[in-house]
């Protein structure tokens, strides 16, 4: 161990011992089969200790003995330490935790591929390129080292991912983090205070079933794709059938019913009836974002849109090169008269243009003046949850007035093309809503609220789920039994526990399960866990799959076939875009996949399709020819570029790192000479690699693997990523 690395460690344990002596414990009262924790800092406990033990005392009612942990904590080791300990008690396993208050926020790096697309230049501000997350206190089997403290968020705890750490998320329990937001005029600590005394009252209810849902949709999300709409309309009647019953009310809300549809939604989320509501839309820490410009297919309309988009753009154009130049330029782009363009300087329409974009979104602000009815909230969207800031979108819900006392958000931008709704119809069982998130979450994503919340099962299970998720968390012979158990995501949630327990033969279960099974969310997990856990044995259920009457099934069955890139998936993947090319988001996840094979490959499969075919029309075949042109056109541009010696670093960067999001084994061998190349930058070179350590599903991932362990450094950060990518290629799930 080098002196730098010793200073380090002694700082470290030097932290978690002063953390440890300064916590107050205080044990469970209640014996009960599982248990939960409580942290607190001492200052948010000192100004709301009543509510906090209101908050403790409800949850010991609803059957969770609690620790409660307050104390000065210096580190998040200190916690962390305190988690696996009570969590492996067998008397009382913990099986969640929830953090109050001013806690120690991990800011985690080099771990990039856990979240769902975050991928910034790490070089960038820290604060910035580092995703604040709590996998590093509920996932215990993640390895990290730490770097620093920030000098100006003294919360912020900086850690790099091991290159040897786990390189999947698993989380042992499920947590949650209750952070008041920080507004000028407010008090944080009265907001805490409401807050729990809402979650107290809320728990009182112990009688409320799951039976009103609403689900609403912005502007741009999924490519506006209807099909992707009406399929989780359709899965979710397979995983709560109780809001399609009479009784039940369940709601969809797309963005263009009304114009604008701000004021619609914000009604909806404020019925002190509704239960769940989910949002799909774009976000900001401090934005959902529902409405674009109106669309329309009058001339007048038309009209007006571009003025509007002129008004947006000139003005910061204008400030860089003039008036007249930014006039110029637009006026030419778009073959617009001059007029429109000085609209753009109108002070009257810049404050009309102002007042109408307020009308398009949901700010912090407008939330702030409600009262939320949901009781929980699930926001997919980027950046919604993000609690490390003074002020975020999901905090503002949970500390208004109202019943809304848990949400599950994100802390850094999100993947559209993800499975939302996985295992939602268990909260309509009773289950947990940190238990959702535990088994469906990301690097970037909370529990922002109570995680301890649940409504009342709705009788379709013979066991106490959340129990069960913690007593027979990896049980593969109580599972086992569940593969039968009428509500699909139980079969789904066996097959999971099945991979977690290291079932024999789950690869042809898993393919047995696709095959045989009616529901389509049991067909989904199974296309995941083969895709995602055994690549290579997943190719002939990625042929079928492709074709499912799923929309989910078939969009991510695309995402899996362009990341393992085997050949022999070629005849289904043409045949997929031929038949489906019209619809948006397969479309657009099949058009990026293109670079992932040969394109005279393609080209051959293509023509061999259409022999003795009438094609009506050309549309789709024309996108498809565009499609498979452009990646290789796009290749062949890379390539190129990436030949010529002495450019910016930041072109070889972009260069390279565009493949994390299109992994193609066409372009691995390049890669491989790039990384192996001491004539390089030593920063190109871990591009190359950084790189490769996302090839961790193709079907030549060994062979990349093998040609990386050739490769030698005295680079120690060089050296790093080597171990980084080998380590993450040859790690089964």
């Amino acid at each position: 161990m080098n002196r730098k690395k010793k200073i380090l460690s002694l700082v470290l344990m030097l932290l978690v011992s002063l953390g440890m002596a300064a916590q107050t414990i205080t044990k469970p009262s209640v014996k009960t089969p599982t248990s939960f924790a409580i942290f607190v800092d001492q200052v948010s406990y000192d100004h709301a200790k009543a509510a906090v033990d209101a908050y403790r005392q409800s949850v010991e009612a609803d059957g969770l003995g609690t620790y409660l942990v307050v104390g000065n904590f210096k580190s998040p080791e200190s916690i962390r330490e305190l988690l696996v300990k009570y969590h492996a008690d067998r008397k009382q396993p913990l099986e969640g935790c929830v953090f109050v208050g001013d806690i120690p926020i991990p800011m985690i790096r080099d771990a990039q591929y856990l979240t769902s697309a975050f991928k910034m230049n790490q070089k960038a501000d820290w604060k910035e390129s580092s995703v604040a997350s709590d996998r590093f206190y509920d996932d215990f089997s993640l390895r990290f080292d730490f770097i620093r403290q920030d000098a100006d968020r003294p919360l912020y705890f900086y850690y790099s991912l091991r290159p040897d750490s786990k390189t999947f998320l698993s989380p042992d329990i499920y947590s949650g983090r209750i952070k008041p937001t920080e507004t000028e005029g407010t008090d944080k600590y009265r907001l805490l205070s409401d807050y729990l005394m809402k979650v107290v009252r809320e728990k009182q209810d112990s009688g409320n079933v799951l039976d009103h849902l609403s689900m609403a949709r912005g502007h741009g999300y999924n490519s506006q794709d209807k099909l992707a709409w009406a399929g989780e309309q359709l899965a979710l009647r397979e995983q709560m059938p109780r809001l399609f019953r009479p009784g039940g009310t369940v709601k969809f809300f797309d963005y263009d019913d009304v114009f604008p549809m701000k004021n619609i939604f914000l009604n909806e989320v404020q019925d002190p009836a509704l239960d769940v509501m989910l949002f799909h839309h774009h976000g900001a820490p401090d934005t959902e974002y529902i409405n674009g410009y109106p669309e329309t297919s009058s001339v007048a309309g038309s009209i007006e849109n571009i003025k509007l988009y002129l008004r947006s753009k000139l003005p910061s154009r204008a400030r860089k090169v003039g008036r007249e130049q930014a006039i110029k330029e637009y006026s030419e782009y778009l073959g617009v008269s001059r007029e429109w363009c000085e609209e753009a300087f109108d002070s009257l329409k810049l404050v009309q243009d102002s007042l109408f974009n307020e009308a398009l979104d949901i700010h912090t602000y407008d939330v702030r003046k409600l009262r939320p009815g949901a009781r929980f909230i699930l926001f997919d969207a980027c950046f919604n949850g993000s609690f490390h800031q003074k002020d975020y979108l999901a905090g503002s819900y949970i500390f208004a007035p109202g019943h809304t006392v848990a949400v599950v958000a994100g802390t850094v931008n999100a993947l559209q093309d993800k499975w939302p709704d996985e295992f939602v119809g268990l909260l309509a069982a009773g289950m947990r809503v940190g238990q959702l998130n535990r088994f469906t979450g990301y690097l970037e994503s909370h529990v922002i609220g109570d995680p301890t919340f649940h409504f009342k099962g709705d009788g379709s299970l013979s066991f106490d789920i959340n129990q069960a998720l913690t007593l027979h968390d990896r049980d593969a012979a109580f599972w086992r039994k569940q593969l039968s158990a009428t509500l699909p995501d139980v079969q789904a949630m066996a097959l999971r526990q099945l991979l977690y327990a290291g079932e024999k033969g789950l690869p042809e279960l898993l393919h047995r399960t696709y095959l045989g099974s009616d529901n389509f969310v049991v067909r989904m997990e199974a296309v995941k866990l083969l895709s995602l856990n055994f690549p290579e044995q997943a190719v002939s259920t990625l042929q079928m799959s492709l074709n499912d009457s799923y929309e989910l099934v078939r969009r991510l069955s695309g995402e899996y076939v362009e990341r393992i890139a085997d050949p022999a998936l070629i005849p289904a993947f043409v045949a997929t875009f031929l038949n489906r090319g019209h619809e948006r988001r397969l479309s657009f996840r099949l058009s990026g996949a293109t670079m992932a094979f040969d394109s005279g490959a393609l080209q051959r499969e293509l023509d061999r399709q259409l022999e003795g075919r009438i094609v009506y029309g050309d549309t789709v075949l024309n996108e498809i020819r565009l499609s498979v042109r452009s990646g290789q056109a796009r290749m062949d541009g890379d390539l190129k570029e990436l030949a010529v010696p002495g450019q910016k670093l930041g072109v070889y960067r972009n260069d390279i790192y565009a493949y994390r999001n299109h992994p193609t084994p066409l372009m691995a061998d390049e890669f491989l000479r790039i990384a192996a190349d001491e004539s390089r930058p030593v920063e190109v070179r871990l591009y190359a690699v950084q790189t490769l350590g996302w090839y961790d599903l193709c079907y030549r991932r060994a062979d990349i693997a093998r040609s990386l362990r050739q490769i030698k450094t005295t680079d120690k950060g060089l050296d790093a990523e080597l171990r980084r990518a080998i380590h993450r290629l040859g790690q089964n799930r």
